[in-house]
């Protein structure tokens, strides 16, 4: 169950990356995220009454918040780099972000043996090689802004990782709803101050609505479901295997705008998915 979850995450946040870079290139970047943040909680409401379960009393909530604000700041860099042109960029943030979760979850003690290593590396360096493009500006300084781009959003993404995968434990429903409302409020802030009285330019117009939708549906889809893989499996596995969703966002690119997966993506790509195997079968 939590090998598939796991997958599940990587399909609905590479899905939602893919599209708010695309969404991003006609308005604001925290507009776009705060806006499609909040469709999100909008859209959980419904389940979390349905439910039935009260809000639970544990400090792992706040976590949840944390990893909300950890990912204003990663799409907001995800999505400015993804409007440029620059997918390459999901690659080492989704390598990086995602090998500090696994090696934390490590240190905290998460079973390790040869296959699990094996999957591990496979799906760590498949998802990130799939993502791998050419830069044909290698100006010192573009390369320079281009690393910090990438610590800071990996940074991030292993806050996020780490945080949610904790808050999940406890209910990953109540801890889905609290990271998009952090997200959508921290991406709100920052719009307001960024735009102040002009900021009803910039909000998005009615043609993109169903994108903002599916970015929204994608988004929670992703997130719920790998905070309910955190309930049945260690961090090391479940972030690993999250850590596809560059591959997802590469495919829906090649489907989507025709663009050519060369030898290396198609390479990292099976690397990936073989990774993601090797993780199934150690853990069945």
């Amino acid at each position: 169950m939590a090998i598939i979850l796991a997958i599940g995450a990587a399909v609905g946040w590479g899905t939602a990356d893919f599209f708010g870079g695309v969404s991003r290139r006609e308005a604001s970047v925290f507009v776009i995220i705060a806006v499609s943040e909040l469709a999100g909680v909008i859209v959980l409401i419904p389940i979390i009454i349905a439910r039935g379960t009260p809000l639970p009393d544990s400090p792992s909530m706040l976590l949840a918040c944390l990893a909300g604000i950890a990912v204003t700041v990663e799409l907001g860099l995800i999505y400015a780099a993804l409007s440029r042109g620059k997918a390459f960029i999901t690659a080492p943030v989704g390598g990086l972000g995602t090998a500090a979760a696994a090696t934390f979850g490590l240190l905290e003690g998460d079973r390790l043996d040869l296959m699990i290593a094996l999957g591990l590396l496979c799906a760590l360096i498949g998802s990130a090689v799939s993502s791998w493009t050419t830069s044909a500006d290698n100006q010192p300084r573009r390369i320079a802004y281009d690393a910090a781009v990438c610590a800071a959003a990996a940074a991030s993404v292993g806050t996020m990782l780490i945080c949610l995968h904790a808050a999940g434990r406890v209910n990953p429903y109540w801890a889905t709803i609290a990271e998009h409302t952090s997200t959508a409020l921290s991406a709100g802030l920052i719009a307001v101050a960024g735009h102040g009285g002009a900021l009803r330019r910039h909000l998005p117009d009615r043609r993109q609505l169903p994108a903002l939708g599916l970015i929204a549906v994608a988004g929670v889809a992703g997130d719920l479901a790998y905070a309910t893989a955190s309930q049945h499996g260690a961090l090391s596995i479940v972030s690993a295997l999250s850590s596809l969703y560059p591959v997802t966002t590469v495919a829906l690119g090649i489907a989507i705008q025709g663009h050519r997966a060369g030898r290396v993506q198609t390479a990292g790509i099976t690397l990936a998915l073989l990774g993601a195997v090797l993780l199934g079968a150690a853990t069945h």
